[in-house]
C-alpha cells in the first residue's frame, strides 16, 4: 500500500490514524472532517495522530491535553446531529471538543447527513502547503467493519483545477448545514480551504487517469445522475445497505448482461428476486476472517466481518469507473442524503470488476454465494428501534440547547434550557436528557414547554458542553432505549475551567513531572524526560531535581509564558489537600527562585 489507493483487499488494511500522520516534516495545519456517527473517545485519539503520538504507546491523558490544545484549534467535524455516541464517558479532555464538533440537521426530512472525509492541509519550516483528501466509507468511531478508503496527495497548482471544483464546492458548503452556527473565525478558515482546493492537483495512484469529486445531496445542487454515472456493460456494487428502486437503476432489468452485487445478507433478503436476475450476488462468508495473517501479531478473535464498504465499479468504452465513498445503493444514499463519491477512472486491469472480485482476487476468496434465507436475520424490534433513534436525530437537529454556568456559593451551578419543544414525541415515548458525563441527573422533555433545569452543583472540572439525549419506548411488553450526545452551547464559563481540567489530570507527582517536561519540552521544540522513581517522588531535587532546574532556567530564556502558564496549574494544585501532595517534596526550593526571575521579567518588560 502506498498511501494513495484504495484499500480493498483484506489483507491489505490502513488504519486511518496513519493516514491523518503529516508528512515528513510538515505539521497539521488544518483539518476539516465529515462522519454519520461520531464516537468522542475515538476523535480524541486523532489529534494525537497529528501530534505525532501512536496509540500503541498509551499516552497519558496529561500528554493528551497537552495535544488537544495545540490542536483542537486547528481541527472542525461535522457529524449529523443525534448520532453522537452515548457510551461511557471517555473523559474530562472531551472539552477541548467543544469547538471542535459541529452537528449538522437533516438535510431534508427522513433524510440524513452522511459523508465521511477528511481534508487536510500540511505546513513545512519553509511554510510550504501540501494537502491531503481522504475518502472513506467508515465513520469516526472504533467500529471494526471492512471499509475503504482512498488517500490522495496534492499540492497547489497556478491555475484553478476543473475536477477540484466539487471538494472545494463541497467544503465550503459545510459551515452553512451546521445546526448551531459556526463561530465567524472557522467559517473564515474553512472558506479560505474551499477557496485554495480549487487550484490543488492530485497525486493520482498508478494508472489512474483521472479523478472526479462527487458531492451528493448539498442544498440547491443538481442531484446526482445515476443512469449517466453507472450506464456500462459490466458493473460491481458492494454496499452494506441495498434498496429495491437503486438496485433497479444501477442493474437495468432486461439488459442482457451480467453484474455483480456484495451486501449484507439480511439487505439481500428484503430484495424480491426478480430485481436481481442477471445480477451475480455474494455476501462475506462468516466462516472467513479478514483478519488475514496477523503480520503484527494482534489477533484478538475479532475479525473484519461485518461488510460496510460502499464501491461501485462500471467499465464502459474499454476503461474501468472506480466510485468509493459513503453512498450506499439505495434511493437516499444516491440521491437525498448528504454523501461523498470519489471516482477514478483508468485500467480494467486494475480498478475493473475482475480485479476485485475475479477468481485470482484477494476479496473472493472472503465471498460465498448468496443464498435468500427463508429466515428472517433481523431483529424484529429493530425497527422499532431505529424509530427511537430517528426520533433522537430529529430532537437534536431541530431544538438548540444551552447550558449556562454560574457561580453560586455551593459550587458552579449549569441551567440546561432551550428556546423550544419537542413538538412531536410520539404517545408513550419519554424523552430525557442530562449532563453526559452524569447520566443520573435526567430531566424529562415536556413536549408542551420548551426546557428550563437547573442542575445540583459541582465542581467547575464537571462542567461540560456535552448532554446525553435518551428516548424510551415500551413495545410489546419490551422496553426499547437508545441514546445520543448533543453539544449544547455553553455560555458563561470561565477560562479557569481549562486549566482545572488539565491540573485533575494530574494526580501524582510522577504526572506532575512529566507534565513540567511536556509543558516546557514542548514550548521549545524538544521534550524531556525527567526520571523519577516508581512513586514518582523520592530524590528527583538533589538527582533529577538538577535537570529540571535546568529544564525551568531554560524555559524561561526560550518560552516564559510555559511558565505563566505551569504557574497557573501550580496555583490551583494549591487549593486542596490532594493538589498539594501532588507536588513533588521540595518543589518550591526549585520553583520559587525560578517564579522569581519571572516575575521581575515581567517587571522590566513593563
Amino acid at each position: 500500500m502506498d498511501g494513495r489507493t484504495v484499500v480493498l483487499a483484506p489483507d491489505s488494511r490502513e488504519l486511518l490514524l496513519d493516514a491523518l500522520r503529516p508528512p515528513a516534516g510538515c505539521s497539521l495545519d488544518r483539518a476539516v472532517a465529515t462522519t454519520f456517527t461520531l464516537d468522542l473517545e475515538t476523535a480524541l485519539t486523532v489529534p494525537l495522530a497529528f501530534a505525532g503520538f501512536r496509540l500503541d504507546e498509551q499516552p497519558d491523558p496529561i500528554e493528551v491535553m497537552q495535544s488537544l490544545r495545540g490542536m483542537s484549534d486547528r481541527i472542525d467535524i461535522f457529524c449529523q446531529a443525534g448520532a453522537i455516541g452515548a457510551g461511557r464517558w471517555p473523559s474530562d479532555l472531551v472539552a477541548l471538543l467543544e469547538d471542535v464538533v459541529h452537528e449538522v440537521e437533516r438535510p431534508r426530512p427522513g433524510h440524513i447527513f452522511h459523508p465521511k472525509t477528511w481534508v487536510l492541509r500540511f505546513r513545512n519550516e519553509s511554510q510550504e502547503t501540501s494537502y491531503r483528501l481522504l475518502v472513506l466509507s467508515r465513520n469516526l468511531t472504533a467500529d471494526r467493519s471492512w471499509d475503504t478508503i482512498l488517500w490522495l496527495d496534492g499540492r497547489s497548482a497556478a491555475r484553478i483545477n476543473e475536477s477540484s471544483e466539487p471538494l472545494a464546492r463541497y467544503i465550503r458548503a459545510l459551515p452553512e448545514l451546521a445546526a448551531t452556527p459556526v463561530s465567524p473565525d472557522r467559517h473564515e478558515v474553512l472558506t479560505e480551504l474551499a477557496e485554495e482546493l480549487r487550484r490543488v492537483e492530485w497525486e493520482l495512484p498508478s494508472g489512474v487517469r483521472k479523478v472526479r469529486f462527487h458531492p451528493i445531496g448539498l442544498p440547491y445542487a443538481r442531484r446526482f445522475p445515476v443512469e449517466e454515472h453507472f450506464s456500462g456493460y459490466r458493473k460491481l456494487v458492494i454496499s452494506a445497505f441495498v434498496r429495491e428502486g437503486a438496485i433497479r437503476r444501477i442493474f437495468p432489468p432486461r439488459s442482457g448482461r451480467r453484474y455483480a452485487l456484495i451486501s449484507r445478507g439480511a439487505e439481500l433478503d428484503g430484495l424480491p428476486e426478480d430485481a436481481l436476475e442477471h445480477v451475480d450476488v455474494y455476501e462475506l462468508d462468516p466462516t472467513a476472517s479478514l483478519a488475514g495473517d496477523d503480520p503484527d501479531g494482534e489477533a484478538d478473535g475479532s475479525f473484519f466481518t461485518q461488510l460496510h464498504a460502499k464501491v461501485f465499479v462500471v467499465e464502459r468504452n474499454k476503461r474501468a469507473h472506480l466510485f468509493v465513498g459513503s453512498a450506499n445503493a439505495t434511493d437516499a444514499g444516491l440521491s437525498q442524503n448528504v454523501e461523498f463519491l470519489c471516482e477514478l477512472e483508468g485500467p480494467k486491469r486494475t480498478l475493473g470488476v475482475d480485479a476485485l472480485v475475479g477468481e485470482d482476487s484477494p476479496l473472493r476468496a472472503m465471498l460465498t454465494p448468496y443464498d435468500r434465507s427463508t429466515e428472517c436475520r433481523d431483529d424484529p424490534a429493530s425497527v422499532d428501534g431505529r424509530a427511537i433513534e430517528n426520533l433522537l436525530i430529529d430532537i437534536a437537529g431541530g431544538i438548540r440547547f444551552r447550558t449556562t454556568v454560574t457561580e453560586e456559593s455551593e459550587g458552579w451551578v449549569a441551567r440546561i434550557a432551550a428556546d423550544e419543544a419537542p413538538r412531536r414525541i410520539p404517545d408513550g415515548a419519554c424523552v430525557t436528557i442530562a449532563p453526559h458525563n452524569r447520566p443520573d441527573e435526567t430531566h424529562p422533555l415536556d413536549p408542551a414547554a420548551p426546557l428550563d433545569v437547573e442542575l445540583p452543583p459541582c465542581e467547575l472540572a464537571d462542567i461540560t458542553a456535552f448532554l446525553r439525549l435518551s428516548a424510551s419506548r415500551t413495545v410489546k411488553g419490551k422496553l426499547l432505549e437508545r441514546s445520543t450526545v448533543v453539544c449544547s452551547q455553553l455560555e458563561g464559563s470561565p477560562d479557569d475551567r481549562f486549566r482545572q481540567i488539565f491540573a485533575r489530570q494530574i494526580d501524582t507527582p510522577e504526572k506532575f513531572l512529566r507534565l513540567l517536561a511536556l509543558l516546557i519540552g514542548l514550548a521549545s521544540g524538544t521534550v524531556t524526560e525527567i526520571a523519577v522513581n516508581g512513586e514518582g517522588s523520592g530524590r528527583w531535587a538533589g538527582g533529577a531535581g538538577q535537570g529540571v532546574l535546568e529544564l525551568l532556567a531554560r524555559a524561561l530564556a526560550e518560552s516564559p509564558e510555559s511558565i505563566d502558564h505551569l504557574d497557573e496549574i501550580i496555583e490551583h494544585l494549591r487549593r486542596s489537600p490532594l493538589g498539594r501532595e501532588v507536588l513533588p517534596p521540595g518543589w518550591d526550593d526549585v520553583w520559587l527562585p525560578v517564579l522569581e526571575a519571572r516575575r521581575a521579567m515581567r517587571a522590566e518588560a513593563s
